[in-house]
């Protein structure tokens, strides 16, 4: 096995076993589960009348005793979701109408293919007719603005997985967790449901909070007995002993705290994957792992309990298993998270709250158990600054140049400021993590969703600029620029253009706040999760859900998208039509009409193509794309969420451009734009320049980005950039790139990422899948096999520039 710089020792330690693990991941196949539906709507006819959070405890307690568990060959730490590796469950109560609807579809899909028996089409109809007009997205849709639904017809927001899924977006207090474990925090549940004085509210949630803590340490219970049996029929002695190590573990894990580095460990995993049964949401994380995990490494390391390479070991079997985990969601949604993404980030180094760098063993080692893993899950991240050694960035250098798009590299010069544009102080704001793809929270102290709400369709607000607010594709007009129905409308200056621009961006934000509000409170009541809240700080205390306000912070973003496509398109228009009156605006209408079709067409897509682009380090068109920056940034202090005056600090906006693939679907209900872009085609991603325009070297994109407001975006900044192999290969090459990492934390680059692939290999992975099963790629905040990808997707990815020897 090839690792990065650590050689291991111990040879009773068995590494090979983890290539079996990882190929039994690779080719593993996605398909239904249809035990928890059949569960949880068993329970909720039981329970009709009660509190909506006790009824959901209630199910998580019969879920987690009769839901299928089982222990895979070879693996160190148990936890199933569903009753097969990488089966995914079905929540009902959050949206149903869409899995009836496409059962015979699933295993036709284009990407995200799964797998589904008769059986379980015919068990999950049977189930249907009790959720009829009783579920999150119903309720959403019930009450959603009319205008908020024309939006959406014309594809400027779109609701996403606030409006049909649970909520997820969160790191649970870790510290807290392996220091009191499940049974403390019930212990606390209990003692306050006592209290006198208490809310209905209180009451309901300290009464669900000890039904599901409870029911967690008896699911725990259930390995230790299956355990136990399997132990009773291994013939291999090693393995036998670990089944017993095993079922030792779990018969009191987390009735307290953790006793071992192993259990630390194995609690982590089971928390990430209770709250995955508990809901449906997506970008639970694990926050700063090598942080909160090290005492007990520590301890065990002084012990002699273990040694580095058992270390590694457990912490590689951990990573594998986060990958038997999966979501099905709806195809038009499933567009937007292209390649089965759970966003399920783990982030190691950086300083901590007292200033001091945190970099310790298990940096090293995580990265390490990253190499051996290779598979999308964690969503693995580095920070770094000043004070970070070198080696750690050499190691984070060495696995990216493998090729498989982990990790990504987060500058504490740029988000610790960002983090203190809210109401945070320097020392929490230094114990940031990375959430989900880009996004940023305080581990144990944030609410739901520090980005992922509405998402928002910045090309198309300029494709409705263009047209006096009228949708070419579905005729709809919401909103007029000159006060008239119609698409005619007549620029006289720039300073009209971008007047228009500024109007019709605060128009939508107002109704993609709206949409986010009716979601939030409908989440409220369908998403009440008292597990994963008794897992944040404030809310045992308070006793609410983070919801309703549990959290100490709360903050959110919404994910924006086309924000240099915006930009190229005003610089077009400035240049073209109003300096140099090269093109008139009717001309250049009349183009986008066409899709550039025609010998005039052809002819002003190329002087349109010629125009400055973001990416090249001009500043011409780099201060445009700042300025489309601006103008959502300055709306936002007017917003607020739906937990405003009910206990957290903040309850407001950042902005984010953390926007998964959503950039391609996104593109696809764009028409043709001013900057020469074809109609359907990609917007960009994130903050990366658009797809080709960036013809100068990555030097020149780092220094457009640099010039973005990137210490405003608490939310998240995502570029994406894409080497050639070649460029890496080799000790001069490697610090060559170890030094452009370094010299990107010093130019305000709040993240970056790489895939470091040739389009040669992804174009013959597209043609012949087969023969490329295990090409993992950098989608967008994440990782997927590249062969799980839509066509578009993929498309996408090849599109990217490619630096090579000659950038």
């Amino acid at each position: 096995m090839n690792f990065l710089s650590y050689e291991p020792k111990d040879k009773t330690v068995d590494f090979s076993r983890i290539e079996r693990m990882q190929k039994k991941m690779t080719d593993r196949k996605a398909s239904i589960c249809p035990e928890r539906a059949e569960i949880i709507t068993e329970v909720f006819r039981e329970t009709e009348g009660e509190p909506m959070i006790v009824r959901r405890a209630k199910a998580l307690d019969r879920i987690l005793e009769k839901m299928t568990i089982y222990i895979d060959d070879d693996t160190l730490i148990v936890g199933n979701q569903a009753s097969k590796n990488f089966a995914a469950p079905v929540f009902p109560e959050y949206s149903y109408d869409w899995v009836i609807e496409e059962l015979d579809e699933f295993e036709k899909r284009t990407g995200d293919m799964f797998y589904i028996t008769e059986e379980t089409k015919e068990r999950l109809k049977a189930i249907a007719p009790y959720w009829k007009g009783k579920t999150h997205a119903d309720e959403v849709q019930e009450n959603l603005p009319h205008d908020v639904k024309q939006a959406q017809k014309q594809n400027v927001i779109h609701c996403g997985g606030i409006s049909m899924s649970g909520d997820g977006h969160i790191i649970p207090n870790h510290e807290m967790l392996l220091e009191k474990g499940y049974g403390g925090l019930k212990k606390i549940a209990e003692e306050n449901l006592k209290k006198e004085g208490l809310t209905q509210e209180q009451k309901e949630f300290y009464e669900a909070a000890v039904i599901s803590l409870g029911a967690v340490l008896k699911y725990i219970k259930r390995y230790s007995v299956l355990a136990a049996e399997m132990a009773q029929v291994e013939t291999d002695e090693k393995r036998k002993s670990e089944l017993l190590e095993i079922s030792e573990m779990c018969k009191n894990l987390m009735e307290g705290g953790a006793r071992s580095f192993y259990e630390a460990v194995e609690t982590i995993y089971l928390t990430h994957l209770l709250m995955m049964i508990e809901s449906n949401g997506h970008s639970f994380s694990f926050g700063r792992f090598d942080q909160y995990i090290y005492p007990y490494y520590e301890k065990d390391m002084k012990a002699g309990v273990i040694n580095k390479d058992r270390a590694l070991e457990i912490i590689t079997h951990f990573f594998i298993q986060t990958n038997s985990i999966n979501k099905v969601r709806p195809w038009d949604h499933t567009q937007y998270s292209a390649g089965y993404p759970l966003y399920s980030n783990l982030i190691l180094g950086g300083l901590k709250p007292d200033g001091t760098d945190g970099t310790n063993d298990l940096s090293y080692l995580c990265l390490e158990a990253m190499n051996l893993n290779r598979l999308p899950e964690p969503n693995l991240s580095v920070r770094y600054h000043d004070g970070t050694p070198r080696s750690l960035i050499v190691d984070a250098a060495k696995l990216i140049r493998t090729g498989f798009g982990q990790p990504s590299m987060f500058a504490d010069d740029v988000v610790i400021p960002a983090m203190q544009t809210l109401d945070i102080d320097l020392e929490t704001a230094r114990d940031y993590a990375s959430m989900g793809c880009v996004e940023v929270a305080i581990p144990g102290k944030w609410g739901h969703r520090a980005t992922g709400m509405t998402y928002i369709n910045f090309g198309k607000i300029m494709e409705l600029v263009m047209n006096n607010g009228y949708d070419p594709e579905s005729g709809v007009q919401i909103v007029s620029i000159t006060g008239k129905q119609g698409r005619d409308i007549d620029y006289k200056s720039y300073d009209e253009v971008w007047a228009a621009w500024k109007k019709l961006l605060k128009f939508y934000t107002d109704l993609a706040v709206e949409c986010d509000l009716v979601c939030d409170r409908s989440l409220k009541y369908y998403d009440s999760d008292s597990f994963a809240s008794s897992l944040v700080d404030c809310c045992l205390e308070r006793g609410k859900t983070l919801k309703n306000g549990g959290a100490k912070y709360d903050y959110v973003s919404q994910s924006n998208i086309g924000m240099s496509v915006v930009g190229d398109s005003l610089a077009v228009i400035k240049k073209l039509v109003f300096e140099e009156k090269t093109v008139t605006m009717q001309e250049l209408r009349n183009a986008l009409d066409s899709n550039w079709q025609g010998e005039t067409g052809l002819r002003l897509r190329k002087l349109c193509r010629n125009v400055p682009k973001f990416g090249n380090d001009d500043d011409y068109v780099d201060e445009l794309v700042v300025d489309v920056f601006n103008s959502y940034l300055d709306l936002l202090p007017d917003y607020k969420t739906d937990r405003a005056g009910r206990g957290p600090i903040g309850c407001g906006y950042t902005m984010s451009t953390s926007n998964i693939s959503s950039y391609v679907p996104n593109g696809m209900d764009v028409g043709a734009t001013p900057d020469g872009r074809l109609a359907g085609s990609p917007l960009n991603e994130g903050a990366s320049p658009c797809l080709g325009a960036d013809l100068n070297g990555p030097t020149s994109v780092i220094n457009s980005v640099s010039k973005l407001p990137n210490k405003r975006m608490a939310g998240g900044q995502l570029l994406n950039m894409r080497f050639s192999p070649g460029l890496l290969e080799g000790e001069e090459n490697l610090d060559k790139f170890v030094a452009f990492l370094e010299t990107t934390k010093g130019k305000n680059i709040f993240h970056n990422q790489f895939n470091i692939i040739d389009s040669q290999t992804l174009r013959a992975a597209k043609e012949r899948p087969e023969e490329h099963g295990n090409l993992m790629v950098r989608v967008a905040g994440y990782c997927a096999l590249f062969t799980s990808l839509m066509p578009e997707a993929q498309d996408a990815i090849i599109a990217r520039t490619e630096y090579g020897a000659n950038n």
